[in-house]
């Protein structure tokens, strides 16, 4: 064990429970009553008024003093906390996945812009405490990307409280998502462009409606192009994009897939990983399509041929549906993003 040891020479830092500054402190240092400086402070609506010289005074006051209005007590007066919620179903956010990166951006940049704070809550915290804090109102909104039964949304239901879905689509929320339909189509069409006539797609096993819809899509029009479909499951393996039978699909026969199709980026990936650590060829000989189009800098060799979905305007624009929400005005209960074809060195 070892003791801890601070030089001499260190400055250290202690807190001393310094004195709070108070809405009464301001009132008495600007010489106003306490409802006008709550009014100037807090946006309080009282039958006070304040003139111009006054409000100056009680800035200056709070400017001198340090004092920064109680977010409780700003609440109280006007009935709104500037606090929003972003929901995730997964229990852990992962910095490193893309998705995430874009989503969690596009909220943070819309709720600076509208000088909003966000608090972020994962299905790992439990759903109780998140209903403690929407049932106290201590929350305006809500932003949520929920996994398939997530236990919040009745919870979102019973106790009324402006919500915005992104990317995948729920009974009675607005949504915002990308065009998965369209993007699923372009990816079949790409691939029968460039001769390929049996496909392996790739499938997460609990897939949320956004990807079954482009993945359905792809199939659809492959069908009409005559290109066959072999349909997997993605693989849980040390981060594997493929298993045994995956390769050999891939590798043997006359009527082996010479393609795979992902039903993201993350897998598309971890599939142009496996078939380079076996000496497959991209694309020469397997080609490789996924969908998101975010840019993966630890995989230099490969740009992916993939669909750019704008993830972090969708999350953004969720941000604006959930202010007018949040204001008393209606709202789309669906807004569909164009997405892009993005052509990389995989096809």
């Amino acid at each position: 064990m070892y003791a801890s040891f601070v030089p001499d020479n260190v400055r250290m830092h202690i807190w001393d429970k310094q004195t709070h500054v108070t809405l009464k402190d301001v009132a008495r240092l600007s010489g106003v009553s306490e409802s006008a400086a709550s009014v100037v402070m807090n946006g309080a609506k009282s039958g006070t008024r304040v003139s111009d010289s006054t409000k100056r005074r009680v800035l200056e006051a709070a400017e001198k003093l340090g004092y920064r209005p109680s977010m409780i007590a700003r609440a109280l007066v006007t009935g709104r906390t500037n606090v929003i919620g972003i929901y995730s179903g997964r229990s852990v956010l992962d910095s490193r996945n893309g998705f995430y990166a874009e989503f969690l951006g596009g909220v943070f940049d819309a709720a600076q812009r509208f000088g909003l704070n966000s608090m972020i809550h994962t299905s790992g915290s439990g759903e109780h405490y998140l209903l403690e804090l929407l049932s106290s109102r201590s929350l305006d909104g809500l932003i949520v990307h929920p996994g398939n039964n997530d236990p919040i949304l009745p919870l979102i239901g019973e106790l009324r409280i402006p919500a915005v879905a992104v990317a995948d689509k729920i009974s009675d929320l607005p949504c915002v998502s990308v065009d998965d339909r369209a993007g699923g189509a372009l990816l079949a069409k790409h691939l029968g462009a460039r001769g390929h006539r049996h496909v392996l797609t790739k499938q997460t096993p609990y897939p949320p409606a956004s990807s079954v819809e482009r993945m359905e899509s792809f199939k659809r029009t492959a069908n009409l192009l005559g290109i066959r479909v072999t349909e997997r499951l993605e693989t849980f393996y040390d981060g594997a994009g493929l298993d045994y039978d995956d390769i050999r699909l891939l590798t043997e026969g006359d009527d082996r897939a010479t393609a795979v199709a992902a039903w993201t980026d993350d897998v598309a990936e971890q599939v142009c990983g496996t078939l380079d650590a076996i000496g497959v060829e991209i694309p020469g000989q397997v080609a490789v399509v996924g969908f998101n189009g975010l840019a993966y800098p630890h995989l230099p060799k490969y740009q992916l041929t993939t669909i750019k979905a704008p993830w972090s305007e969708a999350s953004s624009k969720a941000v604006e549906i959930l202010i007018d929400l949040i204001a008393g005005k209606g709202a789309p209960m669906s807004t569909v993003l164009p997405i892009a074809f993005q052509r990389g060195n995989t096809t």
